[in-house]
């Protein structure tokens, strides 16, 4: 049971979830309803793709944590597995975005 406190390490671990995948959940809403080009500008729309990648490499280890103080083994595996993904593929979709970047920048060398 969550409470507004941090009265323990599970309330910590529970509300650094709920509030990374929250603010990853918003961000990603927001992003969606403009182009991809406000995504790679300086300012808010590179603030917000930024958040929709760090947030997983929060939020997931919590989770991992949280599942192993609470001994839930199935689960914990189901968890690790999710971070195996985030892994691999956070570093994908950054590498994806300095590729487009480069490629604008190639296309438009006088912007």
């Amino acid at each position: 049971m969550l409470s507004f406190g941090f009265s323990t390490l599970v309330d910590f671990l529970s509300w650094a979830v709920v509030l990374t995948l929250g603010s990853k959940l918003v961000a990603t809403v927001i992003l969606l309803s403009v182009g991809k080009h406000v995504w790679d500008q300086p300012g808010w729309g590179a603030i917000l793709w930024w958040v929709t990648k760090i947030t997983p490499v929060i939020a997931v280890p919590c989770v991992i944590w949280l599942a192993w103080l609470q001994g839930l083994t199935n689960q914990l595996w189901l968890f690790v597995g999710m971070m195996l993904f985030v892994v691999v593929a956070v570093p994908l979709k950054i590498r994806q975005r300095r590729n487009r970047m480069a490629n604008r920048i190639a296309a438009n060398p006088s912007a």
